[in-house]
This record gives structure tokens, sequence and C-alpha cells, in this order.
């Protein structure tokens, strides 16, 4: 009879015990989609405007060249700034148009433009330099900021100087735009071999680089090769990786056989920066003889 009482006693204890509990309540497990950075816009979109931004620069050069003021003046915005040492500063399309006009009537032509650099703040905003000369002297050109507005890319702001003036006029030889084409050169297989690589054309990809190119990729691995190169992009694509995008990129003639090219870019798999990529001209091509770049982020 004890031993009945006392496990009534301890069942009623368990279940005084189990109905105290909490009971468990049930974790809804929220599921993130990622999203692919720089994917806003077409892949090769910022290359296509760093194009367009050398022809308008191109066709600004061959209108002082040819004479033609007013096509210069009409290249700058109505609220233009120009800030040209030593003859200071030009607020406006009239007092732009008179230091042009006022230049080119003393005798001014013959401009070249060297060690030309494009750089793609937006889609509507890009910032080059270069170095510059003309019969008269030469100097560095540090910023003109051309603005795509109505479809035309305009200058709004620019910012040179004179480094030099000579004491006689001096003929330059050298094609006036030979670093713009050079560098479009440039742009344009940097812009294929992102469309080869995105369109998984891997027996091609190591054809851009040079034989004994070296790409040093953090935190995969360094290579020596164009054949371990294309190996490595192989890979990756075969890992899944789509959609390669370049964003905010760089392009500079660095000299006239060696350019550069830095970007942020990303993929489907993550994003990181290009430091650099060193292109040569070798044997009347554009190669890539050095590739560095980091993955900050996978996804």
């Amino acid at each position: 009879m004890k031993n009945i009482i006392a496990g009534i006693v301890l069942f009623s204890l368990f279940a005084n015990f189990t109905a105290c509990k909490p009971k468990e309540e049930k974790v809804e497990i929220e599921e993130v989609k990622i999203v692919q950075h720089y994917a806003n816009f077409p892949p090769t979109f910022h290359h296509e405007l760093a194009l367009e931004v050398l022809d308008a620069s191109i066709a600004w050069i061959n209108n002082f060249n040819e004479g033609n003021v007013q096509n210069c003046v009409d290249g700058y915005t109505e609220n233009a700034e120009m800030s040209a040492l030593p003859f200071g500063i030009k607020k406006g399309k009239e007092e732009i148009s008179e230091f042009w006009t006022s230049l080119v009537k003393s005798g001014a032509n013959n401009l070249v433009y060297t060690n030309v650099s494009v750089e793609i703040a937006s889609k509507n905003i890009a910032f080059l330099s270069a170095n510059w000369s003309m019969n008269i002297g030469e100097g560095i050109i540090f910023q003109e900021k051309w603005e795509k507005i109505d479809g035309k890319w305009v200058l709004s702001y620019d910012n040179f100087q004179v480094l030099e003036k000579y004491k006689t006029p001096q003929k330059n030889e050298t094609n006036p735009i030979a670093s713009h084409l050079s560098l479009k050169k440039v742009i344009s297989k940097s812009k294929t071999w992102i469309e080869d690589f995105n369109q998984g054309k891997t027996e091609v990809l190591g054809n851009v680089y040079s034989p004994t190119a070296r790409l040093n990729a953090t935190p995969f691995e360094n290579i020596d090769g164009k054949e371990g190169i294309q190996q490595f992009w192989k890979k990756m694509i075969d890992d899944g990786a789509k959609n390669m995008t370049f964003h905010n990129p760089i392009f500079k003639m660095k000299t006239e056989n060696s350019a550069f090219l830095g970007s942020r870019w990303s993929l489907t798999i993550g994003e990181g920066k290009i430091y650099q990529e060193k292109w040569d001209l070798i044997d009347g091509d554009w190669f890539m003889t050095y590739d560095e770049f980091r993955m900050f982020k996978k996804y």
C-alpha cells in the first residue's frame, strides 16, 4: 500500500513539473538572398562610357588643331569653369571662349595629348587627365571633368597648367591622339575579355595574357604563365562564377607601350578590387603581363 501511495505522489509531482515547463517556441529562420553588388548595369557599361569620353576628347583636340574654336567652346557647359595656370580662372562659356579664341589667334596649334587617363565616376561623370603640348609650350592637365548631358559628353571643369613656354614655336610630329587610340585598344580588349568570360568561353581566356604573365589573386593563388592563368579562370567558371562586372574603372596610358587598369569588380560568387592590370604592347598587340586582384567578399 505504501508503494502504491508513493508511486501516485511521484507521478503527481512529475505531472506538475511537466506542466510548469515553458513551451518551446518555433523559431522562424529568415532566408537571406545574396544579391550581386555592382550588378545594376551591364558588365561592360563603364568600359563603353570610357570609350565615349575618349571619343569626345579626340573630337575636341581635332577641332582645336583645325582651328574650329567655336566647336571647342561648344564642348563646355554654360556654367563651366576653367583653371588655367598661370592665366587664372575663367568662369562660364563667354570667358572660356575669349581665352581659346585669343590663344588660337596668337598662333597656338599642334595640340598633343600623352599619358591619357580616364576614370569613370558614374553613368554621367568621368575624369580625364593627361600631359599636353602645343607648338608654343607644354604642361599638364590635372583634371577635365566630363558630364553626359542630353546624350552628349561636355566639359564642366577644366584644370591645367603651363609648365614650359617655348622661346620659339616647335613642331611635334607625334599623332595628337595616339595616346587616346592606344588606350581605346586596351579598353576594347578588356571589354572583350569580360564578354568572353561571361559567355563561358574558357578556351580563350588565357589569350589576353602574355606567355610569361603573372597573376596574383588573393586569397586564391599566384600563377606564372598564360596556361596556368587560363586554368584558373576555367575553374572559377566551372565553380559557378558568372556575370563579371567592372565598376568605376580607371584606365591609364603610362608610356607609349604600357597601360594600367584598376577597378572594383563583382561576380555572382563575390566581389573585390583589381589593384593593377598591366598591359604592354608586344609585337603590335596589347597583352596583359601582370594581374593583381583581391576578393574582399565571398557570397
